[in-house]
């Protein structure tokens, strides 16, 4: 009886170990460090007055840019760590300067012993980082199409830009990480290659502060109307949705201005039923420098989920009207009198039906249809959800808001 018990327990414990150590088999941490560096990004901060192109004030940038004719047959390979942010994702961009493919953190494949928190992931290892590792290559290329977390780049192009984006991030500007590293290799022999350092890529052309400053005609009374804005040139980030707005402004000049937010998370377990994934209203000028701005965790909400917006000159009587109204007050910092508004909303809830979708506004063509101006407003297309204001002198504003709450409060 007492041997028969000693068999028992030895194969129970044989057991045992053998599926232990079968089960560690498949969580053994197999991470080939990538053989790159970080010294390929530009770094371009949300918060920096001098960086063109309007970048989101609480948005940070990183970006590379790769001449084809220099390097026709390379390949990217980026390892990094899931940062302490609202959002990351990273866009493809083309010589026009428009995303030609993109990926956010939800869709991004942590490495063997990591987890993705955006995903609200939980570790199964003592591994102490989240890694996840992406590669960027020509369309033509297939050999890659079986590993996780693979962009592709249209093949032909004459300069590929890679722009990394971290929203609202936590702990620094570079979300609690390092920021990732990047190996550049050849395609056949697989053999790293070195790229220059990429420098002053956010540089705004000519013609695109043509394209701008024409627009300042717009504005022709004192309603303020949002309209789709084209993004070509723009390195506009592929999950956003915009509509923007033309502000001449005097010295005696303040703007009431308010929308309906749509809803937004408060935490990660909200991405997926959260109308939007960030929403933002940011000021700049007409050379895309951003000056200020306000997002969603930031928004005065009124009872019935509106923001109110004003901006004015920087006095304590023309703040205290607003704050004590419960509105969000953004004093005018910029250096000229041409101010310009972006509205941002971020990953919208799928379904194009939905009334807070910004892309339902269509993109208006003012230099050959002049009465765009009036039928391709926001508001006539998204209601309440559209941002709508009025341009006022302070005396009429600390009067009464100049009449705004009569005329637009729903």
């Amino acid at each position: 009886m007492k041997k028969s018990s000693f068999v028992l327990i030895t194969l129970a414990t044989l057991l045992i170990v053998g599926f232990d150590t079968e089960f560690n088999k498949t969580k053994e941490c197999d991470i080939t460090q990538v053989n790159g560096t970080d010294a390929y990004w530009a770094e371009y901060l949300g918060h920096d007055q001098t960086v063109d192109f309007w970048p989101d004030k609480f948005v940070n940038y990183w970006a590379v840019v790769v001449n084809k004719n220099d390097f026709p047959n390379v390949g990217f390979k980026i390892q990094g760590e899931f940062p302490e942010a609202r959002y990351f994702s990273y866009n493809v961009y083309g010589e026009d300067r428009n995303s030609t493919a993109s990926i956010f953190d939800t869709q991004i494949k942590a490495k063997n012993c990591s987890a993705n928190p955006f995903k609200n992931q939980e570790k199964e290892t003592s591994a102490d980082k989240n890694l996840y590792t992406l590669f960027v290559v020509p369309e033509s290329v297939s050999e890659f199409d079986m590993n996780d977390n693979v962009l592709k780049f249209i093949d032909g192009e004459e300069e590929i830009g890679l722009m990394l984006r971290y929203y609202v991030p936590a702990g620094g500007d570079r979300a609690g990480v390092d920021l990732p590293k990047i190996e550049v290799f050849d395609l056949d022999s697989k053999e790293s290659v070195t790229i220059p350092e990429t420098s002053n890529l956010l540089m705004v052309t000519p013609q695109i502060l043509g394209r701008i400053n024409a627009a300042y005609s717009f504005q022709i009374d004192n309603n303020v109307r949002f309209y789709r804005g084209d993004p070509t040139g723009l390195y506009p980030n592929n999950d956003n949705q915009y509509v923007r707005t033309f502000l001449n402004y005097d010295d005696d000049d303040v703007y009431v201005i308010r929308w309906k937010a749509p809803i937004f998370p408060k935490n990660s377990s909200e991405f997926e039923s959260a109308e939007v994934r960030y929403s933002s209203m940011n000021l700049g000028d007409n050379i895309t420098n951003n000056f200020d701005g306000i997002y969603d965790t930031q928004y005065k909400l009124d009872n019935d989920g509106f923001v109110t917006l004003v901006i004015a000159d920087e006095t304590p009587e023309l703040r205290e009207k607003a704050e004590t109204a419960g509105y969000n007050f953004m004093p005018w910092t910029l250096p000229g009198n041409k101010g310009y508004l972006i509205y941002r909303n971020l990953l919208t809830k799928e379904g194009t039906t939905a009334a807070y979708t910004l892309n339902k506004v269509p993109m208006p063509s003012f230099g050959t249809n002049r009465s765009h101006v009036i039928t391709h407003d926001a508001k006539n297309y998204i209601g309440a959800y559209a941002p709508t204001g009025l341009r006022m002198t302070k005396a009429e504003y600390l009067a009464d808001f100049g009449g705004f709450n009569h005329k637009f409060q729903e």
